[in-house]
């Protein structure tokens, strides 16, 4: 229960709050003209103080984060699981809360500080609340929330909706930045159900989104190679190409003279193919000599004879004396010619010999080094040969990981299905067993819809069991015009206020921003304030509403239930010091 709410500001409007309902209203100055605003008046910065003093963090467009507030404190008196308590934090320190109770309380709070300044962590304060509102261990070790589960501000803005967390949207969500598992989680444990099924619904579905991450990469970096089909012929194939280079590897041979051996190799073959050329030029010399010792003319006196006869002319003598002294000179040169062609016919048939015996040779001892060589190598042969192999094992045990990394998310993706099907047949049982549960938030919801639309339209509150989880809806059927979706909100948040109090205590309390009643016709706005004014009332808990007067005055409230009654002493006004804060900024 809220008592108070007040400022170090010293021109902040103290609002002091009652059991049952309590209703802040935002007037029209006679002074202001129809263009003034009431909006910017402090009806909604009411939620934001209590969010404030209750543990949230400030986030961007928040009140709390105008300069003008930068050297504020804000402080509120509450009642918690019967610990009457006060609260203070500071804009500009938010994280040390002030708290100081009437009493010792039945659940103790641990401080820090100092005597002069005792304060608590945040987090030690939420979790204390958690604790006193929500049935939520303040030590969770050996608890199901040890390994995560609703906490106090997850679960606490089903009672406090605000406008800047996009909180009248949705029913089972106060937040659009809540995911609706999360939402359908914390709905489970208020209503009594199996919230560690939903939890496990949640944890199955990021290691689903996981899996599928990790097969989009593994796909992305290999296109080619997308299924395990694939990949398994692959692997075929580069284990063959690895085991033929890693026998090649086997069988070879290091010649650590091989670079040498190489060379002499080479050189060989380069002195044969000289030999060879220089073996077809002494051949073709040879031939030309013996050409030429065959061929050699020899003349003779009879040949110069029968010249002078064909001529009718008689050799003299002294002409045959010199002619047979020539002839004879001639023959002892042509003697003197072939003698020295034969020694150089001789001369070059050796030497041919000889070229054909050192080219045989070069052949030889280049034959004797290639097979020497054969099987062996270098070690620069050596090394390609290893670099091959760790290629190709590289590549193998690439394939080898892909392989198994793909079998793995088939497996897991397999089993995912297993247990999704394991955890809706535990939500089922659950369900059945907790019928009484069920029973009781639906007829909460349905006897808000009762007193909003009668019993006439088809409205109502499913709690179901899904393939991923439980899930709440309430709806009312027919045109969504006049605020309809605002009034399922309102009857989750009843029945979430009703069967909460009735279970654990909850805060005490409800508070509904005027947003909540925009576009909602006045019937069903003045129905939703009475049922749940009415329901505070009994039970001694608290329905805070903040609407502009003009809206609450036309709202036409039976007359069994004097709900103007309930409206606070201080009006907010739309003059610059009749907001709550006193005056007005950005």
């Amino acid at each position: 229960m809220i008592h108070a709410i007040g400022s170090s500001i010293a021109s902040f409007r103290t609002l002091a709050f009652g059991p049952g309902l309590n209703v802040l209203l935002a007037d029209q100055n006679l002074a202001s003209s129809e263009t003034d605003s009431r909006n910017s008046l402090g009806k909604s910065s009411v939620v934001e103080i209590i969010h404030f003093l209750l543990g949230s963090t400030p986030a961007r467009g928040s009140v709390f984060k105008a300069k003008a507030l930068v050297t504020a404190s804000f402080w509120g008196e509450f009642t918690f699981a019967g610990s009457r308590l006060r609260v203070e934090r500071r804009v500009g320190d938010p994280d040390k809360v002030f708290v100081t109770f009437a009493d010792e309380p039945t659940v103790p709070l641990r401080s820090e500080g100092d005597l002069i300044e005792p304060y608590v962590d945040l987090r030690d304060w939420t979790d204390w609340l958690g604790h006193v509102c929500f049935g939520i261990p303040t030590s969770t070790t050996g608890t199901p929330f040890a390994d995560g589960g609703p906490s106090f501000r997850s679960l606490f803005g089903y009672f406090a909706r605000r406008r800047g967390d996009d909180g009248f949207s949705k029913p089972h969500r106060f937040a659009s930045v809540i995911p609706d598992a999360e939402g359908h989680l914390s709905l489970a444990y208020l209503f009594g159900l199996d919230w560690t099924i939903a939890r496990e619904f949640e944890r199955r579905k990021q290691v689903s989104k996981d899996l599928q991450a990790e097969s989009r990469l593994a796909k992305a970096r290999n296109p080619q190679l997308a299924t395990l089909a694939a990949v398994t012929a692959e692997l075929v194939v580069a284990e063959r190409r690895s085991a033929a280079v890693r026998d090649e590897l086997s069988h070879f041979k290091l010649e650590e003279h091989y670079a040498d051996l190489d060379r002499e190799a080479s050189a060989t073959k380069r002195e044969a193919d000289r030999l060879s050329r220089r073996a077809v030029e002494i051949r073709n010399l040879v031939e030309q000599i013996e050409t030429s010792v065959s061929t050699e003319p020899v003349s003779s006196l009879g040949d110069v004879e029968r010249l002078y006869a064909e001529v009718g002319i008689q050799l003299p003598d002294s002409a045959r004396r010199g002619f047979e002294e020539v002839q004879a000179f001639h023959q002892a040169v042509i003697s003197n010619r072939r003698h020295h062609l034969a020694q150089e016919l001789e001369r070059n048939r050796n030497l041919l010999a000889d070229i054909e015996t050192e080219r045989k040779r070069n052949l030889t001892r280049r034959t004797e080094i290639m097979n020497h060589l054969s099987g062996r190598g270098a070690f620069s042969d050596l090394a390609a040969i290893q670099r091959r192999l760790a290629e190709a094992e590289s590549r193998v045990a690439t394939l080898e990981g892909l392989k198994d990394t793909l079998q793995r998310l088939e497996s897991d993706k397999s089993e995912q299905k297993v247990e999704r099907i394991s955890l809706k047949r535990r939500l089922d049982l659950d369900m059945q067993a907790r019928f009484s549960a069920v029973r009781t938030a639906t007829l909460a919801v349905d006897e808000a819809l009762i007193a909003l639309y009668g019993t006439e339209r088809p409205k109502w509150l499913r709690i179901e069991s899904t393939e991923t989880g439980p899930r709440f809806t309430v709806s009312v059927a027919g045109d969504r015009s006049g605020g309809i979706s605002n009034m399922e909100i309102f009857a989750m948040d009843y029945a979430l206020f009703k069967v909460t109090s009735e279970r654990m205590g909850g805060p005490g309390f409800l508070v509904h921003d005027s947003h909540l009643f925009d576009g909602v016709d006045a019937r069903q706005a003045a129905a939703a304030i009475e049922i749940a004014g009415k329901f505070a009332d009994a039970e001694g808990l608290q329905y805070l509403v903040t609407m502009n007067s003009d809206k609450f005055g036309s709202l036409p409230f039976s007359t069994d239930y004097d709900a103007r009654s309930k409206v606070l002493p201080v009006v907010l006004e739309d003059t610059d010091e009749g907001g709550l804060f006193g005056f007005r900024f950005e």
